[in-house]
């Protein structure tokens, strides 16, 4: 058995009008270490963002009839119905661990009901599993990302460092020539050309996912939490070979 292990769930969902919801499901294993842990981020145009979570276990999301996903931890009550298959992938093997990519939904109707945010839109759903350590990870610069407009959807996913990594989903393929940078995500058969980013998550992790949890920081090798990660909601346009729709993107990018 690996010393390390981590499984994390990430649920997002967001609409037209910028109303977004994130959601994590985290357990790590290390050594003698077992932590469980949540996060709820939401975002209105209005209010702003927001989080809440905590380093409690939480119930783990449940399929039901095998295309709706629905996850009920403390403050959520959500759901995620599958408009697209599913998506699995060994990004990393080595013998000093591995990391497998579980893109459960790629694109999904979701529903979200959060004690003072209710709304719909398309939602987004994946697993990953860990057994490398986060502090010894290939690369050092990341970018992920997933757009959805109402014929098409774009998941993305780019590595940087040690290894380098460049892959995109577009409605289920693997494309192989493709460009993923700030401004736009371009396969042969599509654009996507990003609009305004509207900042849902900036800073250090230190700072930001694990300010409340000091005690935890201490517990962990320091490299973990030291990531420089900005995440954004992103309203643009997607252009493939029959026209052009609105896109709802959200992605990230993370530094080491």
């Amino acid at each position: 058995m690996k010393d390390f292990s981590l499984i994390k769930w990430y649920l997002d969902a967001a609409d037209q009008q910028g109303n977004v919801y994130i959601g994590y499901h985290v357990a790590l294993h290390w050594r003698h270490l077992a932590l469980h842990g949540y996060q709820h981020l939401w975002h209105t145009p209005k209010k702003g963002t927001h989080s809440q979570g905590g380093l409690t276990e939480q119930p783990l999301p449940v399929w039901e009839q095998k295309h709706r996903l629905i996850w009920q931890p403390h403050h959520l009550a959500a759901t995620w119905d599958s408009v697209a298959d599913e998506i699995h992938e060994n990004l990393y093997c080595t013998d000093q661990g591995e990391i497998i990519w579980h893109c459960t939904q790629p694109k999904a109707k979701a529903q979200i009901h959060l004690p003072h945010l209710t709304f719909s839109g398309w939602g987004y759903t994946e697993c990953l599993e860990m057994t490398i350590p986060v502090w010894e990870l290939p690369f050092d610069h990341l970018y992920w990302g997933r757009s959805h407009s109402e014929h098409h959807y774009l998941v993305w996913i780019k590595w940087e460092g040690a290894t380098t990594k460049q892959l995109l989903w577009h409605n289920g393929t693997r494309a192989s020539d493709v460009t993923i940078s700030a401004t736009h995500i371009k396969d042969p058969d599509c654009q996507l050309i990003l609009g305004e980013n509207i900042p849902l998550r900036q800073g250090k992790l230190i700072s930001t996912v694990f300010q409340p949890y000091h005690r935890l920081t201490q517990l962990l090798p320091e490299a973990t939490f030291l990531a420089d990660e900005r995440k954004w909601y992103n309203l643009g346009k997607l252009v493939s070979k029959t026209g052009s729709e609105p896109a709802i993107s959200i992605y990230e990018e993370v530094l080491w």
